[in-house]
């Protein structure tokens, strides 16, 4: 069979030369198939660069999805804490180390309030009970409904997430109302409606937990603008309350 590029040489002269259609002008055959080598030569190497690019890229992803996987499969959560932080920020590091956060739980373990916010106690704690006004520490996991992993304390050093119960600008409402009536030390499911969520952006300074980086957040921000009326779409908070005062 012919190779593609040896197609022109059928208009080869018994001479030895081909007439290009384009120009009628001759060049030796064997000019013409050191040009197409190059030609290859050039597209191998490239190749050969892509392929190293994507395999360098491949493996800088596929730390990162280790970091973010260390609560999702139960790993050991990192245990490095930044020691310029206050004792209150420090408290609770790796709190969901030991937990059952991906534990399938049966239907009547849930709670459904009248919001809309429906939640379920994967372990109950023997501490101060949140109410309105206290002031918590939570450790968290942020998924999206099909239970994808987006963001977690843990991917940012165990760092909690620290709000007074009641403040409008502290937590996202859902989370709020979700977390009211746990005891310091329990770990609770919570499934918050997207006109709960993130209504006002995943900016910094805004309600949180705020997922860190560009790609989570932005996941968050399709979900609040092309999901939030879907009918039973969620978002899922996993906490673990560390502290209450």
């Amino acid at each position: 069979m012919k190779q593609p590029f040896l197609l022109p040489l059928l208009a080869a002269s018994s001479t030895g030369a081909f007439t290009s259609p384009s120009t009628n002008s001759q060049r030796p055959i064997g000019v013409k198939l050191d040009a197409v080598y190059r030609d290859e030569a050039r597209e191998t190497s490239r190749r050969d660069v892509l392929q190293i690019i994507g395999g360098s890229f491949a493996m800088a992803m596929g730390a990162n999805v280790m970091s973010a996987q260390a609560l999702v499969e139960g790993n050991p959560v990192p245990t490095k804490v930044k020691k310029s932080l206050p004792e209150e920020y420090r408290q609770g590091t790796a709190a969901l180390a030991d937990s059952e956060e991906a534990e399938v739980l049966p239907r009547e373990a849930y709670n459904k309030l009248s919001s809309g916010v429906i939640y379920a106690d994967i372990s109950q704690g023997n501490g101060e009970t949140v109410k309105e006004g206290s002031r918590v520490n939570l450790q968290w996991v942020l998924r999206r409904s099909n239970g994808y992993f987006v963001d977690s304390s843990a991917v940012s050093d165990s760092v909690p997430f620290i709000f007074t119960v009641g403040d409008p600008n502290g937590a996202i409402a859902g989370l709020d109302e979700g977390i009211r009536g746990m005891k310091a030390g329990g770990t609770r499911r919570i499934l918050i409606p997207p006109r709960l969520a993130y209504v006002n952006g995943v900016d910094d300074g805004l309600p949180g937990p705020i997922p860190a980086g560009f790609g989570p957040r932005q996941q968050m921000r399709r979900v609040m603008q092309v999901r939030k009326d879907v009918p039973g779409e969620y978002i899922f908070l996993e906490v673990k309350l560390t502290k209450v005062r």
